[in-house]
């Protein structure tokens, strides 16, 4: 860690240089990771790495160039890189200008057990996962890593803003002769998971996972798992919520707004401090994050803002800009669907006939953007479910479906979330939902 006064320094004092209006984003820090395979860790690797975003403003025009050397020197020219590169650049009509100091509502992101556990703590907890499985016959893959990251904003307006981060995050994949299962978990305290219950958990879905059976395509009640809503969600975060999709008229809420698009047991939101994952108090402006509501018991009210959509959309900024530079516009980083009343065990037992779907892959957000058409692939443990029991575990199967259809018949949602991390700052936080009449369109068979 290099600390909030040390980096501030070094920005500072490469505004001063500044040939005019500028901002500086700095995100940096270190991770490590174990990775694992046939039960044997096989490889351990760290990096340290840091990229500085300079943002060079001349008048409604702006340039942005990048380093990944924290000196003043380093960053002075990457500003008079981007002042000429802002020069050349067309006038933006909606550039609002460089924000002036700001306040911020904390949040809990940092906790220093994460980057204490080193390779050889990490590599006990793998030693007992594997004894687990070993007892079963069972092969265990995947990764386990930590990070301690800061990310730090200051401006020629005098705003100023720091952020330190740290994660854990761990991905089980337990294999026998006939199936698989997988398990995934995250937190900012990597004393937050529970290492043995997660391996309980993906060990006895591996051994439910043999003798797979065909099921013919068509209509099911599905149960999906939080980890398919997660993958769901991040499609979604890019191709609804963000403002480039609703700018552009691509998502289902552009022209929408106010009007039912899902059922009444569904609210989806993006805010920076749920417990399960407390995000960044800013974004990569430093406009404070706020809290947003996009679906509210299914009625649309919204997406998310930085403070160039905000004017082309008439609208207030939400604290949602990317780095600086970044084609995706504003996009939420922590994406929740609100918890129900129900758990997964209490679908299952209440599922006369359907599908449980541990995880979703090669999932495709692009085919048909207003509807929220999908289509992807099953994965890692697909389930039989008859009379309020898993009975047979199937083969992995295409599903091609409108998301607004399938939060249309939701009929359970689970009180526990859980967390799926994205490249360290997005987040989907999310239950397991039940849904009535989920398409499913083919077999793999290889």
């Amino acid at each position: 860690m290099i600390g909030r006064e040390d980096i501030l320094k070094v920005l500072k004092g490469a505004l001063e240089r500044a040939e005019g209006p500028a901002e500086i984003v700095f995100m940096g820090g270190r991770s490590e990771l174990t990775r694992f395979t046939k039960s044997q860790v096989h490889q351990n690797v760290a990096e340290e790495d840091l990229t500085i975003h300079v943002k060079a403003v001349e008048g409604k025009r702006v340039g942005v160039a990048r380093t990944n050397q924290l000196s003043a020197e380093a960053i002075a020219a990457a500003e008079k890189k981007a002042r000429e590169m802002a020069r050349r650049l067309p006038e933006n009509p909606h550039f609002p200008g460089l924000l002036g100091p700001q306040e911020y509502t904390p949040t809990e992101t940092y906790c220093g057990n994460t980057p204490k556990f080193g390779p050889d703590k990490r590599a006990e907890v793998l030693s007992e996962i594997f004894a687990k499985a070993e007892r079963k016959k069972f092969e265990v893959a995947g990764s386990f890593s930590t990070s301690e990251w800061e990310v730090a904003l200051a401006n020629t307006e005098g705003l100023e803003a720091y952020q330190p981060v740290t994660g854990a995050e761990i991905g089980l994949v337990v294999m026998s002769d006939e199936g698989m299962a997988r398990a995934d978990a995250f937190s900012p305290d990597v004393e937050g998971i529970d290492f043995l219950a997660l391996a309980e958990k993906a060990i006895s879905r591996c051994a439910l996972d043999r003798d797979q059976m065909e099921l013919p395509p068509g209509e099911y009640t599905v149960i999906l798992e939080p980890a398919c809503l997660a993958e769901i969600f991040m499609w979604l975060s890019f191709t609804a919520f963000g403002s480039e999709a609703y700018l552009s008229g691509q998502s289902f809420l552009a022209g929408a707004i106010g009007e039912r698009s899902m059922g009444e047991d569904i609210t989806i939101y993006d805010s920076a401090w749920e417990p399960e994952a407390q995000g960044l108090p800013f974004d990569l402006e430093g406009f404070p994050k706020r809290k947003v509501v996009l679906i509210e018991r299914g009625v649309n009210l919204g997406v998310v803002f930085d403070r160039v959509s905000a004017r082309k959309a008439k609208a207030e900024p939400t604290g949602h800009a990317g780095p600086p530079g970044s084609p995706w516009g504003a996009i939420p980083w922590n994406i929740c669907l609100a918890p129900g009343d129900s758990s997964l065990e209490e679908m299952i037992a209440s599922c006369k006939r359907g599908i449980l779907v541990s995880n979703f892959h090669y999932v495709n957000g692009y085919l048909d953007t207003k509807r929220a058409l999908m289509t992807g692939m099953t994965r890692y443990g697909t389930f039989l479910v008859e009379n309020g029991e898993i009975t047979r575990a199937l083969k992995n199967l295409r599903w091609t479906e409108s998301m607004l259809k399938a939060f249309s018949s939701v009929v359970a949602i689970s009180r526990a979330r859980e967390v799926f991390a994205r490249g360290g700052a997005f987040f989907a936080i999310v239950p397991a939902v039940m849904i009535e009449g989920f398409t499913f369109t083919g077999v793999q068979r290889e």
